[in-house]
């Protein structure tokens, strides 16, 4: 016997981290916290009090009698994605997210994993689970990146401080601290020893503050695991497919329904291990390079030959250097094993393996630290003006980098060819800049010779062929071109994230290595200083000569005049879009508004479009112009999309410039393909030397050295403003949203980045949903059991804005898992009693494009939609054309494994007899961050085509004055209280009480929020 329904309204805030009292519709003295803790935690509406509305009449629809027993709740996730300083002081917080600021590279990396169009689950890989295409790529440009930061790092600490601030002839760097010029007695080895604790101490700082937020939230002890199933080990095989999957269908089951998804980083102590191993092995092999160099007279890394003696002064050097390579290399290869299985080598065997080469690399870093500070301390050696590595390895990080983000372009490819062919010319080019730079300037074969010039221009042509083999599938192949065209960036999601992690990475090193270079060579002032140097009297000669300025390596400051560039094409491109964009008033479709039974007159009209006071015009040259159906919504022409909307003043233009503004951050997508192609321009000239030397002024200068342009010199000047402006710029905006709040460092960006499990770069961003899903999962099982225990009818509501949809959604997949493979309920399926309302959310526009394997749209069981415009008045026009010619069905296929539409009662496949879900969508026109996850088109003359996306009031309810509603005011709408109508009248099966449809034009005679009262 059915009991009485009770309905669980739980509502999960977006990336604003609204507080409690915020999300339930009241005041804060109201609430009380029922369970978890600062991290997270479920609120109510204290006994005996009524949530907040702004007026009295919606409250009233909210609380009609005859209704069922809600019960509305809020889950508090917000600090968990802004971990790291609320516990600290105001100046530690600070530093804590200047950290956060400087790993936010390496989460873009990570985002790069999940942004692949091949991505295989656990439980859907062969023995060996390498996790689809790119995977092994991924986390060999994730060490990259690592080894990148700390060649920065030591070119500041060594480069910089401990060779360029201590010249030979008695003089120091002025603005060193004096307790420093004792160092200047040190030989250059030893000095460099010492200074080259900076890139080792900083990215163990970066290592610490990620593993003090992992630890405040850490999902194993975070709360109560009794009813859970143990997952199985991270990157083990559940089982083993005898035939592998179309790579157009996604992972069966879909990776959101995996069980080991957010437990499938547990390899991130195998990965942070051979991170920090590799750094300590790098700076070895570095410092012990540049001391054999000096030891056997070498000049370049061609010339060097082994110690012809066993003497401790040239056979340490090299033993050094021998093991530091040997070292690095290892580190290399337990990144590429550490996303495979452990059906041939246990995860267990590789983390001992990482752990010993840290030990082993520890050891041998610490030992040449102490054997060149103790021993080499006044060595007689000849001095270095400049570290080797700091010269040679970025350019040699960033043409693999550059070439890794290449490769990207044929991943997910279902022909292996196009991989294949894209390789070998990826590493034949490769080959050709290491020989044109390490040396040999000529390669005698027969009669065939190649100077470093030719190889270089071959190493580009290679290049550009590379690009043209990746992109031939798009070109030739329709499934492939239709494929991509509901992804983003055209299925190349993996290249772009790549691109700009590598570019902030760029773009953060270069700051930190000019700003010191800025900062050692300013004058000071002092009358005991001589231009940048202060004189050490007890060692300079009266006589001595004066010093050249601090040396700079050439890669950061080309990188620092191309960044100039890279700003000003950007900034011009990006003010062609904002100008056709605002250059005219662009006429929109909007969704229809729908109204709760016994909704008041004056109520409709405040929510109204205004739709009595706007009129379309015909476009120039005689253009069809649009008209309106009975609802007052635009019909869109077939042939063209209506450019403009006369618009006369007052509240209807503050609306439209809203819709306006909304549509300029619509086009993040194309701004960022921009962003990645100008990215790749410019690592073609940092990573083949000799390209650089041409754009600099020439390679016929002395000894080798370009002759720059005065061009060129003019951009290095702006370079240097430039990058002090923004340094300055970014820290203080760091710093003061640290001083002032606790909120997380860079915005949505930030929440995007934390979502996603540490598969990439283990010192990314934690990830909170490994958390937050599980914890949302826990507290719908906990509520359905309970209830059905008591003799009740349970069901949930999951009410999710923006960022918070993603939760909501990975919890329903986390449901029907459980209820697959879990311990079953006594109520039955758990799903069966769940609905989803989301507003304000980015899961088809954003999501579903840029993660095509985890929130792709077939997973979400939808619609794909292609991308936005950068130059249209309406960035998805072409998309609401589409729409309007094509049947409003999904494209998937009775194949593909059941989607969130289906876990959610829908089907949609069928175009005559469509079953909507349990789930509806609010958005709105001036949301700069909401979309439809459906269609555009929310009804046409005599007929809803959606039966998900509704209309929100783009006025906002909750403030006292006329405003317009944006990205918040979703829940105090009187849309938001029909579509929890419509979820309810579903879910408890009783007599529908179908909500009233706006059919009428809302008249211009009575201005919306009259008669209020």
């Amino acid at each position: 016997m059915v009991g009485e329904p009770r309905v669980l309204e739980l509502r999960i805030h977006g990336v604003a981290n609204a507080p409690p009292a915020e999300t339930l519709s009241t005041t804060s003295e109201l609430v009380e916290r029922k369970s978890g803790d600062e991290q997270g935690s479920f609120w109510r509406v204290r006994t005996a009090t009524t949530p907040r509305t702004p007026m009295r009449s919606l409250r009233r629809l909210a609380k009609r009698p005859g209704r069922v027993d809600l019960v509305t709740e809020a889950y508090s996730w917000g600090n968990q994605a802004r971990s790291g300083g609320s516990a600290l002081a105001v100046i530690g917080r600070a530093f804590v997210h200047l950290a956060w600021l400087l790993v936010l590279p390496f989460g873009l990396c990570n985002l790069a994993y999940w942004g692949r169009r091949d991505i295989k689950g656990a439980d859907e890989a062969q023995r060996i689970w390498e996790g689809g295409d790119g995977a092994r790529a991924i986390r060999v440009f994730a060490l990259l990146q690592t080894l990148f930061y700390a060649t920065g790092l030591l070119t500041v600490g060594v480069n910089l401080v401990a060779l360029g601030c201590f010249p030979t002839n008695g003089r120091v760097c002025a603005a060193l601290p004096g307790f420093m010029d004792g160092l200047a007695s040190w030989s250059p080895v030893s000095r460099s020893a010492l200074l080259a604790i900076v890139p080792v101490a900083v990215l163990l700082l970066l290592y610490l503050v990620g593993l003090r937020a992992r630890g405040s939230f850490d999902p194993a002890r975070s709360f109560d695991q009794e009813q859970d199933r143990d997952p199985a080990p991270a990157g083990e095989v559940e089982r083993e497919r005898s035939e592998p999957m179309p790579p157009e269908v996604p992972p069966r089951p879909p990776l959101l329904s995996s069980a080991v998804f957010w437990q499938g980083t547990r390899s991130a102590q195998l990965s942070e291990r051979t991170h920090l191993a590799a750094v300590l092995a790098f700076v070895l092999l570095v410092l012990a390079t540049d001391a054999h160099m000096g030891t056997d007279g070498a000049v370049s890394l061609a010339d060097m030959t082994p110690p012809g003696s066993l003497a401790p002064e040239s056979a340490i050097p090299f033993v050094a250097m021998v093991a530091g390579a040997l070292l690095l290399l290892g580190a290399v290869v337990l990144a590429i094993a550490g996303g495979m299985s452990g059906a041939r080598v246990e995860v267990r065997t590789k983390r001992a393996w990482a752990t010993a080469l840290l030990w082993v690399a520890a050891i041998g870093y610490t030992g040449w630290t102490l054997w060149a500070i103790l021993t080499q301390r006044t060595s007689a050696r000849a001095d270095d003006d400049v570290l080797v590595g700091a010269v040679v390895v970025p350019t040699a990080l960033a043409a693999v980098g550059a070439l890794i983000a290449l490769a990207s372009l044929t991943w997910g490819y279902r022909r292996p060819v196009y991989r294949i062919v894209a390789g070998l010319l990826i590493v034949s080019a490769l080959a050709c800049v290491g020989w044109a730079e390490l040396g040999w300037t000529e390669l005698g074969i027969g009669d065939l010779t190649a100077d470093r010039a030719t190889l270089s221009l071959i190493a580009l042509g290679l290049v550009a062929l590379a690009v043209i083999v990746s992109y031939l599938p798009q070109l030739l192949e329709p499934r492939e071109r239709e494929r991509n065209r509901l992804a983003g960036w055209h299925g190349n999601a993996a290249a772009v994230m790549l691109l700009t992690a590598w570019f902030s990475s760029l773009v953060l090193t270069s700051l930190v290595v000019l700003g010191v270079h800025a900062w050692l060579t300013t004058k000071t002032g002092d009358p005991d200083t001589e231009d940048i140097w202060r004189l050490l009297p007890a060692e300079a000669p009266a006589d001595a000569a004066a010093e050249p300025p601090i040396p700079l390596p050439a890669f950061y400051e080309r990188f620092a005049a191309l960044l100039v560039v890279i700003l000003v094409l950007l900034i011009l491109i990006v003010g062609v879009g904002a100008a056709s964009a605002l250059r005219r008033f662009p006429a929109f479709s909007l969704p229809t508004l729908r109204f709760p039974a016994g909704t008041p007159a004056w109520m409709r009209d405040r929510d109204a479009y205004l739709g009595g006071t706007r009129r379309l015009v015909p476009e120039e040259g005689g253009a069809r112009r649009g008209t309106r159906d009975d609802a007052g919504q635009l019909l869109v022409p077939r042939d063209r999309y209506p450019e403009t909307e006369h618009v006369t003043s007052g509240r209807l233009r503050s609306v439209v410039q809203a819709r306006r503004v909304a549509g300029l951050a619509h086009r993040g997508e194309p701004v960022l393909t921009v962003l990645a192609a100008l990215t790749a321009a410019a690592l073609v000239f940092l990573g083949i030397p000799y390209l650089g030397e041409l754009l600099e002024g020439g390679a016929g200068g002395t000894a080798g050295e370009p002759a720059a342009s005065a061009a060129w010199e003019s951009l290095k000047g702006a370079s240097g403003w430039a990058l002090g402006l923004t340094s300055l710029a970014a820290v203080a905006w760091v710093v003061t949203n640290a001083v002032t709040s606790t909120e997380r460092p860079l915005g949505l960006i930030w929440d995007i980045v934390s979502f996603f499990p540490r598969a990439g770069h283990p010192f990314s961003p934690p990830c909170y949903a490994e958390r937050a899903v599980p914890e949302v999962k826990k507290r719908v099982m906990r509520f359905i059991d309970d209830e059905y225990a008591d003799g009740r009818d349970p069901q949930v509501i999951l009410s999710a804005h923006s960022m918070g949809a993603t939760i909501a959604v990975a919890a329903i997949f986390a449901l029907a898992e459980e209820d697959e493979h879990g311990e079953p309920s006594p109520a039955g399926p758990r799903t069966r009693r769940v609905a989803l309302l989301t507003h304000g959310v980015q899961l088809r526009a954003y999501f579903s494009r840029f993660f095509p394997e985890v929130f792709g749209w077939r997973v979400l069981g939808v619609r794909g939609t292609s991308g936005p415009s950068l130059f249209r008045s309406d960035p998805w026009s072409r998309q609401v054309l589409a729409e309007d010619a094509a049947p409003l069905v999904p494209l998937g296929s009775p194949q593909d494994p059941p989607s969130l539409v289906e876990h959610l009662g829908g089907d949609l496949r069928d175009p005559e007899k469509p079953r909507p879900p349990r789930w509806r969508n609010l958005w709105r026109r001036t949301d700069y961050l909401g979309f439809p996850v459906f269609s555009y088109w929310n009804t046409k003359p005599g007929a809803d085509v959606d039966p998900i996306d509704r209309g929100a009031t783009e006025r906002s309810p909750s403030s006292y004055l006329w405003t317009v509603a944006r990205h918040s005011d979703y829940l105090s709408t009187t849309q938001y209280v029909a579509a929890r109508d419509e979820l309810v009248a579903m879910l408890t099966d009783g007599e529908r009480d179908d909500p009233d449809v706006r059919r009428e034009p809302a008249g211009p005679g009575r201005p919306p929020g009259d008669g209020e009262p």
